[in-house]
């Protein structure tokens, strides 16, 4: 929201979004300017990244339906909107924002536009590689995996779709997507690229990371961040704690024997043999990868699996066994998600440090304590970053307030306190150290938790 203000407010535009894990090297500015045209929207009120959040995650759910139900039909149509609508991570994506959560859009396009292209319909290459493209702006290494990923399926199964002035096209205007990100490299002697150069020489330069052992080591560990992926796509509680293993032997089961059964129609086979296709694709590619696999880099993959088990489960729909297992996983998922969707709105949380209502209670609380007086504040956080509240009091100020407070230790200065409860000496460590000066008038502790103290220099 910091960049955001400096945008919205401060009309500085960007090149670069935010930082990766990598140092030096960030994704595009497209979250920033969305979530500006959100912030425009609200009058600089933050919820208003949870509102394009929420319209984005809707997006997502109802292109998902639409597409299923044009290339198959409804019943997997709807089969696969309740596993995305039940999806923890897919849940956990409507609530807040964060620029890797729109992939959970982009998936879903990119799946359907690369079925398309392997269809032989050359024009969806207008379509695939500037969704790719656009991934770039909000997670740059699932991005990554992914173009790669698409490059190798077409050169191994379909290399034919390469060979056209479509493909040049596409390819084109993925790069041109990334025009932001290559300006900002130009103009600052190509700062990530360098950064990346020297980040995989330095993963690749040591004894250590050339032996077997270390390879293994690293595969194991990506393997395990896929585990958990795969294992944070369902609803994991009560009855279904362990329906992980089954939907993951129904995977299988659709990918090997889906067609001889009979259970899938080819066209249905085709599709998640091309899913199964890319999935094992980006598994053996991170193998390569030299640089910790986080799981936050693969939020949205779930689409991968939640798509052929919603083809698999609507095909189920056609047989009285079928029809009983999806009931009884509808009802068991609905046992679990109305006590906590009710749990949501007749008791919600306060949020004590964490969440904006504390946060904006204890500005609140000082603006009324200073009354018409001037004053400076200070604040503690045990991460150090002071962002969250710097935009909160400007948003306050700019549109209650009309007064903006000094950051210095003179006059009557307030301190702004967030405990650390693991750790609570912290802050008494920051008051002894970096505040030392000036007269206690007042000490509060708010219901949230925060601790305003009042001092005069």
């Amino acid at each position: 929201m910091m960049a955001v203000k400096s945008i919205v407010y401060g009309h500085h535009l960007t090149l670069i979004g935010p930082y990766t894990s990598l140092q030096g090297i960030f994704q595009g500015p497209l979250w920033y300017y969305m979530l500006s045209l959100s912030t425009i929207f609200t009058n600089g009120d933050p919820w208003g990244g949870v509102v394009l959040m929420l319209f984005i995650s809707l997006a997502s759910l109802i292109a998902s339906f639409i597409l299923f139900r044009k290339f198959f039909d409804a019943k997997i149509a709807l089969a696969t909107a309740f596993l995305i609508a039940i999806c923890p991570e897919a849940i956990a994506a409507a609530t807040y924002p964060w620029n890797p959560h729109p992939m959970w859009l982009l998936i879903p396009l990119y799946i359907f536009s690369f079925y398309s292209l392997n269809l032989g319909n050359k024009k969806y290459h207008f379509f695939v590689w500037p969704i790719i493209g656009l991934m770039f702006n909000f997670q740059t290494a699932l991005g990554v995996f992914i173009f790669v990923a698409s490059i190798i399926y077409l050169l191994l199964f379909n290399r034919k779709l390469l060979r056209n002035r479509e493909a040049v096209w596409g390819l084109g205007l993925f790069f041109l997507s990334l025009s932001p990100q290559i300006i900002f490299d130009l103009k600052h002697g190509f700062l990530m690229s360098k950064s990346f150069l020297g980040a995989v020489f330095a993963s690749h330069g040591t004894v250590q990371s050339l032996s077997p052992r270390h390879f293994l080591t690293t595969a194991l560990d990506h393997l395990g961040v896929f585990s958990i992926n795969f294992n944070s796509s369902f609803l994991r509680l009560g009855f279904l704690q362990n329906i992980q293993i089954l939907f993951f032997w129904l995977l299988v089961f659709g990918v090997i024997f889906g067609r001889k059964s009979k259970l899938l129609t080819d066209k249905e086979s085709s599709f998640i043999l091309m899913i199964a296709k890319l999935i094992a694709i980006i598994v053996l590619l991170s193998i390569f990868y030299p640089f910790p696999l986080r799981a936050w880099f693969l939020t949205g993959f779930e689409v991968f699996y939640l798509f052929p088990l919603g083809i698999i489960l609507g095909k189920f729909w056609n047989y009285k066994i079928g029809k009983l297992a999806i009931l009884l996983l509808v009802a068991a998922s609905m046992t679990i998600l109305i006590p906590r969707i009710y749990d949501l709105y007749s008791n919600p949380d306060y949020g004590g440090v964490a969440k904006i209502k504390g946060k904006l209670d204890a500005i609140d609380y000082i603006y009324k304590n200073a009354g018409k007086n001037q004053f400076n504040l200070l604040v503690f956080t045990p991460p150090v970053n002071t962002d969250a509240y710097d935009y909160l009091v400007f948003w306050r100020a700019r549109n209650i307030y009309h007064y903006e407070p000094g950051k210095e230790k003179k006059g009557t200065f307030y301190l702004l306190i967030e405990p650390d409860s693991g750790r609570i000496w912290t802050y008494k460590g920051w008051l002894e150290t970096v505040i030392k000066t000036g007269s206690v008038v007042s000490t509060t502790t708010l219901p949230s938790g925060l601790i305003i103290q009042k001092r005069t220099e």
